[in-house]
C-alpha cells in the first residue's frame, strides 16, 4: 500500500514540475501533498497556475506554505501556495470564528467542508483587505484546501516575519514609524475592509521591502461578528506588547481609538 501511494506521489509530483527535491523537503511531500491535495494541485497546473512547484517557505499543525513558479492573469509571479492537511486536529479552534460570521452558512458542515470553507474565508478575507489597499499578499485562487497568494520575498527566500527579526527590527527600520504603518493598516483593514484580523502578533506581520504586511488572514472577521471588539482588543494588546521592547509606549484606549477613528 505504501509502495503504491508513493508510486501515485512520484507520477504527481513528476507532472507538477518540482524544482529541486532533497531528502528533507521530500519527506515534507510525502507528508504533507496527499492524494487529494496532489489532484487538487495537479487540477491548479493542468490550469496553468502553477508552472513548477519549489521549496517548502513554512510548515505548520494546520498548513504548510511552499514556494512556487505561476502565471496569474498571462504573466509570470512567485506564487505562496498554502495547503492546508485536511486530516489535523487543530481545527477545533476555527469554529468561533466561522460561527457568527454571516458569510457562510454553517448548518450542517463535516469537519472537511470545515477546512474548505476556512480556505475560502482567507481567500475572501484577502480580496477584501486588497481591495482595501491593506498590506497583505494578493489572493489568487483557491480550490478545496489550496490557496494560491502573492509570494512576498526574493530568490525564492520569503520575507521575514517580526518573530524572525527580533531585536534586529531597529538596525532595519524606524521602529517607531514601522509601528504607525502597522496601526495604519489594521486601521484601513477595520474601517474600509470592515475587518479584524484577530490574531496580530509579531508571527503574522511580515517585513518586505521596508513595509509591515499582514498575513494568516484565515481568521479574520468582520466588524459586526459577536467577538470582533474583544478580538480587536486582543490585537491591539499583542501589538502594544511587542513593540513596547523598543521603548514604544502608546495607550490601548489610544490605539483602538485611531483603529476605530473615533
Amino acid at each position: 500500500m505504501k509502495e503504491d501511494k508513493l508510486r501515485e506521489l512520484d507520477k504527481y509530483l513528476d507532472a507538477l514540475r518540482i524544482k529541486e527535491k532533497d531528502s528533507e523537503e521530500r519527506k515534507i511531500y510525502e507528508e504533507v501533498l496527499d492524494g487529494r491535495t496532489l489532484k487538487i494541485l495537479y487540477k491548479l497546473s493542468a490550469k496553468g497556475y502553477i508552472k513548477a512547484l519549489g521549496g517548502v517557505i513554512s510548515t505548520g499543525k494546520e498548513a504548510n506554505v511552499f514556494y512556487a513558479d505561476g502565471v496569474v492573469d498571462g504573466r509570470e509571479v512567485p506564487l505562496a501556495v498554502k495547503i492546508y492537511r485536511i486530516e489535523t486536529s487543530e481545527f477545533y479552534r476555527m469554529d468561533e470564528y466561522l460561527f457568527g460570521d454571516k458569510r457562510f452558512d454553517m448548518r450542517r458542515i463535516s469537519r472537511k467542508e470545515l477546512i474548505f470553507i476556512w480556505v475560502e474565508k482567507e481567500f475572501r478575507n484577502l480580496e477584501r483587505a486588497f481591495e482595501a489597499e491593506v498590506n497583505v499578499p494578493e489572493p489568487y485562487v483557491y480550490m478545496k484546501n489550496v490557496l494560491l497568494m502573492e509570494f512576498l520575498g526574493e530568490d525564492e527566500k520569503a520575507s521575514p516575519t517580526l518573530v524572525e527579526i527580533g531585536k534586529s527590527l531597529a538596525e532595519l527600520v524606524d521602529v517607531e514609524e514601522f509601528f504607525w504603518k502597522v496601526v495604519e493598516n489594521l486601521k484601513k483593514l477595520y474601517q474600509k475592509a470592515e475587518l479584524v484580523h484577530a490574531d496580530v502578533s509579531e508571527y503574522n506581520i511580515m517585513l518586505h521591502k521596508g513595509e509591515p504586511y499582514l498575513i494568516d488572514m484565515g481568521q479574520a472577521v468582520l466588524i459586526d461578528h459577536p467577538y470582533a471588539n474583544s478580538y480587536l482588543e486582543r490585537d491591539v494588546k499583542n501589538l502594544l506588547r511587542f513593540f513596547s521592547k523598543f521603548n514604544v509606549k502608546r495607550s490601548m484606549e489610544e490605539i483602538l481609538s485611531e483603529i476605530r477613528g473615533e
